[in-house]
């Protein structure tokens, strides 16, 4: 096939629809032999251990942890707080997406880019400030005592409201995104209408809004609680102690028990209730990528919407307190007045945005140990990092990782999220369920997959075991956001240039790539960020022949808690605000041209 079909494939003219076949394996090729190499032989690596114990094979595993009254009642556990998780994050971001898409269109990209900086900030740092501002002598506690409404601290961390504080600030946008998503396409008619012919504010939202923002609100939601499923680093610091989760259940055997067939059995239970949910609710999570033609004939979807009308009006008819309640929030955020709705979301982006603000005066303050608020300003601990070998060492091999990984995964995702795109073969349904899946499935058990391969072919630690995981691991954002992209590409500018007789390659340098340019750069900062941030799959990969940058930040959190970590954070946070600025910039700029053009 070569470079010259692989370009008519990309760009999409009919040459490339001629050589379609051949187009298709070569765009497809690269993607899926990273997919098994580094995610698909892992998971398979994780079935075997957990079918052996003492060199025989067989179901001694299963029936230790199946026989345990110790798993299950980690595994309510972990089902109950994601499931507390999911209900908190949906209670609190449907009125704030509902704000940005109705009293904040003017505003709605700050806003958006306001829940988005917290959201792409390192899970890690955000949890090492909420142990600030929660801790006994934290922000909270010292405000509540000055007010005199407390007679002595609250214990408002390192336990089970730590946890739940912390993994809502983490999830909260997950659910923000796409319910404001599926509101911005509610065609702004019907409210209207439905006001002119005279119904009350609660009765358009509740027969319009509501409706019609459901599959962003179940997209949502499905997916807040499948991540809350494999959560670590946020319960391990901030929740209680001794009262563990799944994903640390499945740490704590490897690394401190060795048990690995039993840990691999763990592992399998949560891999096969993740996946089993997430085939269950495939087409809400397609619709994250506002891609749902990827799983779905349009016919089969729209049989498919009516279905779950009909059904979820069943439901409603069969559950009356479901009813009263949907009425109830109907109601409440119909008659909600702006300004009430405008505090929500000022509180709700306080919240979001009080973490970093304690990391940033965290990081220069002049105490000698973790405290907020600081005594006073210094660059002390600006120096220290920066004379710290270790951590100079650990960033610099954090940052090589990171980047190449990122390359990767938009060199290898980009052909694949065409070929989604814009072709149709056997085989497209299961092919995005897998690319995407390594974002969905917990990276607990990633990790410990990643561990038992790597180190059965001697490549546990080092630098090429980091770049394959975290180029599987970036995968899943760059199909998403290219086939998002995609999806909003004018075709006929393409065929334009075909027709001018450009070569499929030069149609594909010179209109296609500069076209996707703000998509292409937005994927690598997501790909980057996600390995950069990464935590769990480091603690299987780490040894003396390499160690992260976030286990280090773990480590000295762990045993130290001194303000090194702060400056880390402003650090990633300066380069996070530094892109997305010359991101909007750029973009600007280029709509400026093509209005003076």
């Amino acid at each position: 096939m070569g470079a010259l079909g692989l370009g008519q494939a990309l760009s999409g003219g009919m040459a490339g629809r001629r050589h379609a076949g051949g187009g298709v394996a070569a765009m497809l090729a690269p993607a899926l032999a990273l997919l098994i190499l580094g995610y698909a032989a892992p998971m398979g690596a994780i079935a075997w251990t957990s079918l052996h114990r003492g060199g025989t094979m067989g179901l001694a595993a299963y029936a230790e942890v199946l026989g345990s009254p110790t798993f299950f009642r980690i595994l309510g556990g972990t089902l109950q707080t994601a499931a507390v998780v999911t209900l908190l994050c949906v209670v609190l971001g449907y009125p704030f997406a509902y704000l940005v898409a109705t009293r904040g269109r003017r505003h709605a990209g700050l806003l958006l880019a306001l829940v988005a900086v917290p959201y792409l900030t390192s899970i890690l740092i955000r949890s090492y400030a909420w142990i600030a501002i929660l801790g006994g002598n934290g922000l909270v506690n010292r405000t509540l005592l000055a007010l005199a409404l407390i007679d002595e601290p609250l214990p408002l961390v390192f336990n089970a409201m730590g946890s739940y504080i912390g993994m809502v600030h983490v999830l909260l946008p997950m659910v923000v995104l796409p319910i404001y998503a599926a509101m911005r396409r509610i065609d702004p008619a019907l409210p209207l209408a439905a006001r002119n012919l005279g119904a009350s504010s609660p009765a358009v939202f509740a027969t319009v809004y509501l409706p019609l923002s459901a599959p962003g609100l179940a997209a949502g939601g499905v997916l807040v609680f499948l991540s809350a499923l494999g959560f670590y680093i946020t319960p391990a610091l901030l929740g209680a102690p001794n009262d563990y989760l799944l994903a640390q259940a499945i740490e704590v055997r490897v690394a401190v028990l060795a048990e690995f067939d039993t840990a691999a059995a763990q592992a399998c239970v949560l891999l096969a209730l993740v996946g089993g949910l997430m085939l269950l609710f495939r087409r809400r999570i397609a619709g994250l990528a506002e891609g749902e033609d990827i799983v779905a004939a349009p016919e089969r979807t729209r049989a498919g919407a009516g279905l779950r009308r009909r059904t979820l009006g069943a439901m409603l008819q069969r559950a009356p307190r479901l009813r009263a309640l949907l009425a109830a929030l109907a109601d409440r955020m119909g008659a909600c007045s702006g300004p009430a709705l405008w505090t929500f979301g000022l509180l709700l982006l306080a919240f979001l945005l009080a973490p970093i603000v304690v990391v940033a005066l965290v990081a220069f303050s002049s105490a000698p140990y973790l405290a907020f608020p600081p005594p006073g300003l210094s660059l002390r601990w600006v120096e220290a990092f920066l004379d710290d070998r270790r951590w100079l060492e650990a960033a610099a091999f954090s940052l090589a990782a990171s980047l190449v990984a990122a390359a990767t995964a938009v060199a290898v995702a980009t052909p694949l999220a065409f070929a989604l795109a814009r072709r149709r073969f056997r085989g497209r349904q299961f092919l995005w369920l897998l690319a995407v899946s390594p974002m969905i499935v917990p990276h607990i058990v990633i990790g410990l997959g990643l561990f038992f391969t790597f180190v059965t072919v001697g490549l546990n630690g080092h630098p090429a075991s980091f770049w394959i995981a975290y180029t599987v691991t970036g995968i899943p954002y760059v199909v998403i956001i290219m086939l998002s992209a995609l999806r909003r590409l004018d075709v006929d500018l393409e065929r334009a240039a075909a027709s001018l007789g450009a070569h499929p390659l030069a149609t594909l340098r010179t209109v296609t790539l500069p076209l996707l340019a703000v998509a292409i750069v937005s994927a690598f900062l997501f790909a980057f960020l996600t390995a950069f941030d990464d935590l769990v799959i480091a603690l299987f990969l780490s040894s003396p022949r390499g160690t992260t940058l976030a286990m280090r930040m773990w480590e000295d959190i762990r045993l130290e808690i001194s303000p090194k970590t702060a400056v880390v954070g402003v650090l990633e946070i300066a380069v996070l605000v530094a892109t997305m600025l010359g991101t909007a910039l750029v973009q600007r700029l280029r709509r400026t041209g093509y209005r003076a053009a």
